[in-house]
Parts: structure tokens; C-alpha cells; sequence
């Protein structure tokens, strides 16, 4: 039987890389929680900030369900927690990209809509939209297939049976990967068209950076859990 096992080594390098990631950006957390009344910290977007960063925690921590047989319970938690992380923190990006480049112009030419944005918590308010967005994408996807565990010959060796997740579940994972591919889109978008704003206030280069990297990634896994199975993809994955 063959599973992504503790011991092996690409299973040590993910996890290592996976705790480094961890406490860099619990660091970057507590950080900001002691500085948060400072102005660098409010102008880097103050409580979304946070928002943003703890999802990147607690996928940090889905490492577990990825090692060992997979079960029920961890196929669904790679479709459904480690999923909706991303949504959280691309959906935070986005907005904060349309804040960087639009409120600008928002403020000065349409300052009633930009009045309105700022009184009714627009960012919060799209941030839980788009998470909602992503629970109905999520059940659907559960609905239609199905998370449970096979087992099937490598085709390498046929002595060897691969545990994994049912094939459903990659479409399943294509079908929840949709939403962030989209909202990575929008934010690069945003984020490029404002690259040439003052510098004390443009983040653009940090995030089209990060979107174009998601999406190079994203469509990179898909395109890798098309053409290959086994548990190489749940390395790459």
C-alpha cells in the first residue's frame, strides 16, 4: 500500500517548510498585535490585516490531513478547511488591491459612493460574500462527488496499490479552485492599474506578485493532477 508516510523525505521537506511558514507568519502576527495602534500597522489595513494571516495559519496546520491513509474525514478537510483559507486570504487581497488603486479616485470623484463604502464596512462586507460564495461551492461540490477513499494499482507496478482520495476529488478540487483563481485574477487587475501611485501607499508590486505566483501554482496542480496520480500529487498538492 502506498501513502504519503511521515518518515519518507519529501514528507520531512513539506513539513518543515510548513512549520517555517508557520512561525514566520505567527511572528508577522504577534507583531502586528503588539503594534496594531501604529499608524504602519493601520495603514496596512489594521484588523483585516489579521483577517488575513490567520487562514495562512491554519492552512499551515492542515499538513496532517495530506500524511498517512487517507480517511473520510481528511479528503474532506483537504476540500473544504484548506480551501476556504484561501478564499479568506485572496479575498482579502482583492479588496484591499481595489482599496489601494480605487479609493483614490473613488474618494475624489465619487465621494457619496466612497462615503458609503467606508460607513457600511464595504471590505468586511465583500471578505463574507465571497466566503459565503465559497460554502455553496463547496456543498455543491460535496453533493456531486465524493470524498471518500480508494485504493487503485500503480500503473509503474502493479504489485503496489495507491491509497488516495476518490478521483472525484480532484474535480472537486478544480471546482472549489475556481472562485480564488477568479478573485486572483481581479486582484492582480486592480493591483496593476495602480502601480504607479506614491510609494508610502502602493503595495501593487508586493501583490501582483503573489496573485501571479497563486495562479501559476493553482493552474500548475491542476494541470499536475490531470496527467499524474499517485502519491507524488499529494506531495505536490
Amino acid at each position: 500500500l502506498a501513502f504519503l508516510e511521515w518518515h519518507k523525505v519529501p514528507t520531512i521537506i513539506v513539513a518543515i517548510l510548513a512549520a517555517l511558514g508557520f512561525l514566520s507568519t505567527l511572528a508577522i502576527l504577534i507583531i502586528f498585535w503588539r503594534h496594531f495602534q501604529t499608524p504602519m500597522v493601520r495603514s496596512a489595513g489594521g484588523p483585516m490585516c489579521f483577517l488575513m494571516l490567520t487562514p495562512i495559519l491554519v492552512a499551515y496546520m492542515m499538513l496532517p490531513v495530506y500524511v498517512g491513509p487517507p480517511t473520510v474525514s481528511k479528503c474532506l478537510c483537504r476540500q473544504t478547511f484548506f480551501t476556504f483559507c484561501f478564499t479568506v486570504c485572496i479575498a482579502c487581497i482583492t479588496v484591499r488591491s481595489f482599496q489601494i488603486v480605487c479609493v483614490f479616485k473613488l474618494a475624489r470623484r465619487l465621494p457619496r459612493a466612497y462615503a458609503f463604502w467606508v460607513r457600511y464596512h464595504g471590505p468586511y462586507v465583500f471578505v463574507a460574500f465571497m466566503t459565503a460564495l465559497k460554502v455553496g461551492i463547496v456543498a455543491g461540490s460535496l453533493l456531486v462527488t465524493s470524498a471518500s477513499p480508494t485504493a487503485h494499482a500503480d500503473p509503474n507496478d502493479p504489485k503496489t496499490m495507491i491509497l488516495s482520495c476518490n478521483p472525484n476529488y480532484h474535480r472537486g478540487i478544480l471546482f472549489n479552485t475556481s472562485l480564488d483563481l477568479l478573485l486572483s485574477v481581479v486582484g492582480f487587475s486592480f493591483a496593476y492599474t495602480g502601480k504607479g501611485l506614491p510609494t508610502n501607499y502602493n503595495e501593487a508590486k508586493f501583490i501582483t506578485f503573489c496573485m501571479t505566483f497563486y495562479f501559476t501554482s493553482s493552474i500548475s496542480l491542476c494541470t499536475f493532477m490531470s496527467v499524474y496520480e499517485g502519491v507524488l500529487v499529494t506531495i505536490v498538492d
